[in-house]
């Protein structure tokens, strides 16, 4: 249900894009859980029908580019750390705040002018939570909500329903994204990912679950052996979900200890300032890799 519309004109100056609408902040139900099959019969036995019960509320804002709509769409999962304080009030530089180095300015000015709206949902501000970055347990929750993204951007006039797309930085959140085969925990809708962009650091190689869809891994290598590691691992998750592929970031996280707390937001901004033509270099990787799945 959208809440209200926040006039923001300075976003086209920060962004350099022209929008056609400003943004918007939205709210939506989180997947719901759905109800057991024990606790159905223990219901039927009583003459009754349960019903899922409903998901968490949560909030997202939602920028559109120029043109006639419906556009392709990306769903952006912020980090552990959550969205920056500028973007949870609304503020997408209107005092010069959302600095152009920030990974959500950063990646919300290409994504608008290559065509996408860009949804950026807030998992931790509606339930009161500053981060996870040193107890990252909220893993099933940022599950349900972006099916909820995805059943709810689905709905709307102006974003197309087969082109919708994840990306998610550094903590990984699209790696926790299950393939449709496996998202019998929750409640979703028909509406599927096509695409999705998942920047992590090496260690994350080692995971192994079947992606939600076709998925582009941009790696930082933060380990010496991970760009011989991270495409035995691709090949590996590719078997019984979407295929995936991956490119390099070169030192994207050459500071990063894998035993530590997760990378903090300076990260990227340093990354930006020390080595922008690598940041573009994986700009244009997305950029590619999203029209090839996400353009008519």
């Amino acid at each position: 249900m959208l809440l209200k519309r926040v006039f923001l004109l300075a976003v086209s100056c920060l962004l350099g894009v022209p929008l056609s609408t400003a943004a918007d902040l939205v709210k939506f139900e989180s997947a719901s859980v759905p109800v057991s099959e024990f606790q159905q019969k223990r219901a039927q036995a009583r003459g009754e029908v349960l019903q899922p019960p409903r998901g968490d509320e949560i909030q997202a804002y939602v920028v559109k580019p120029s043109g006639n709509s419906p556009h392709p769409v990306i769903i952006y999962l912020h980090d552990c750390g959550g969205l920056p304080p500028e973007v949870k009030s609304n503020d997408f530089g209107t005092q010069g705040s959302l600095a152009e180095t920030s990974r959500e300015a950063f990646w919300t000015k290409r994504l608008l002018s290559w065509g996408y709206a860009v949804v950026l949902v807030d998992s931790y501000g509606p339930r009161g939570i500053k981060d996870t970055c040193a107890n990252p347990t909220f893993d099933a929750a940022r599950v349900a909500d972006t099916y909820g993204a995805l059943g709810y951007v689905a709905k709307q006039p102006w974003a197309d329903p087969q082109r919708i797309g994840l990306l998610g930085f550094q903590t990984g959140d699209v790696w926790r994204i299950p393939a449709p085969a496996d998202t019998t925990a929750f409640v979703t809708g028909p509406e599927r990912f096509k695409a999705a962009v998942a920047f992590v650091y090496s260690p994350l190689c080692g995971l192994k679950s079947r992606m939600a869809a076709r998925t582009l891994i941009i790696n930082g290598v933060s380990a010496p052996d991970a760009a011989e590691r991270c495409p035995r691992v691709t090949a590996q998750q590719s078997e019984g979900g979407a295929p995936a592929e991956e490119r390099v970031a070169p030192n994207l996280f050459k500071n990063f200890e894998a035993n530590s707390a997760m990378p903090d937001k300076t990260t990227f901004s340093e990354w930006l300032k020390a080595e922008p033509q690598n940041a573009e270099m994986a700009a244009v990787q997305v950029r590619d890799f999203l029209a090839q799945h996400l353009k008519p």
